[in-house]
């Protein structure tokens, strides 16, 4: 019984030691942890790429300019084909056009030939008309030579004439259209094959391009989510980049305490390292829901506490790391 009652009384110490730990700070001084963050740059490409090589390493200062990767712009075959084959319609269509405008010709003379040769044919019929009644004058002595009169005939034979030099003048000028709409270079079936293939020419010609991915700025390289000879899909990230000085804390204030902290307000930070570096800031931001306080940031790692995130802006030329871990106190 004694042993069991001293367990009782450990356990309600425990509670009560927790409780004191965990509870949010209620007295004036308001303080929390937080790290300092950077601007951070995610390089990335709108197209394809293969990583030919990898010259930085995570953490390493670089100067900008300096030249992080080199890797290559790798155009898809799919494209390549996508556009031969649309090539290939086109051609065939145009083809079938060129063709039904050439069948056009051809009717045009087979029925001009077809027409002349029946024009001649009545011409042909007169003339032998004609050719009759003056050897049947000749041979009637009642009848004058010069008094038989011809013209009706030969007129109409001067009109058949006249018909068939309107109906070549008319073949002519239809297979002058004709002709010229086949040679002409502003065909739009023309112009949007010379388009597609002036576009397939220059991607083949730029299939592979070797590029150099450079620093943006003086700065730190972050993480690298790629490797040597990988390819990489549109958009992914190939590697992170930071500023080289922090110019804002990232800090989480309990759920409990939120409405103590306000845009504005001043906090004192503090590094947990060195005392003797310590800077003044604004906040400039507050979360906009409660988050799950990181692990690092909560005064007892496995316990689960929330908060609301809390960005203070401080001078960039300060002495803290890159993601050092820091103190907030709220100024009054």
């Amino acid at each position: 019984m004694k042993y069991i009652n001293t367990f009782y009384i450990f356990v309600i110490l425990l509670g009560g030691a927790l409780f004191w730990i965990l509870r949010p700070q209620q007295s004036e001084e308001l303080s929390f942890y937080g790290f300092a963050e950077s601007d951070e740059t995610e390089i990335n490409y709108n197209y394809p790429v293969l990583v030919d090589r990898i010259l930085v390493t995570p953490g390493q200062m670089v100067k900008q300019g300096d030249t992080l990767l080199h890797i290559s712009r790798v155009k898809s075959k799919e494209r390549y084909e996508d556009q031969d084959s649309r090539i290939a319609e086109l051609q065939s269509e145009y083809r079938n056009w060129k063709n039904g405008k050439e069948q056009n010709i051809v009717e045009l003379d087979e029925r001009l030939k077809i027409n002349v040769s029946t024009y001649q044919y009545e011409i042909e019929s007169l003339e032998k008309e004609v050719a009759y009644k003056k050897e049947l004058a000749k041979t009637l002595s009642s009848l004058d030579a010069n008094e038989v009169n011809y013209t009706p005939l030969t007129d109409k034979i001067a009109e058949i004439q006249k018909k068939i030099e309107d109906q070549k003048a008319t073949t002519a000028l239809k297979k002058s259209g004709l002709i010229a709409e086949i040679s002409d270079a502003k065909n739009p079936l023309k112009i949007q094959i010379d388009r597609l293939q002036q576009e397939l020419d220059f991607n083949v010609s730029q299939e592979k391009i070797q590029l150099a991915v450079l620093a943006p700025g003086d700065g730190l390289v972050g993480n690298i989510y790629c490797k040597d000879a990988e390819h990489i899909s549109s958009y992914t990230t190939l590697l992170s980049f930071y500023e080289p000085h922090t110019s804002l804390i990232k800090g989480y204030v309990h759920e409990d305490l939120t409405l103590q902290v306000k845009i504005g307000d001043r906090f004192e930070i503090s590094s947990l390292k060195d005392p003797n570096i310590s800077f003044q800031g604004k906040v400039i931001g507050l979360g906009s829901r409660i988050v799950e306080i990181p692990p690092r940031l909560r005064k007892l790692v496995d316990f689960k506490t929330y908060g609301r995130e809390v960005l203070v802006e401080i001078p960039k030329d300060n002495g803290f790391l890159l993601k050092e871990k820091v103190s907030l106190r709220l100024l009054k």
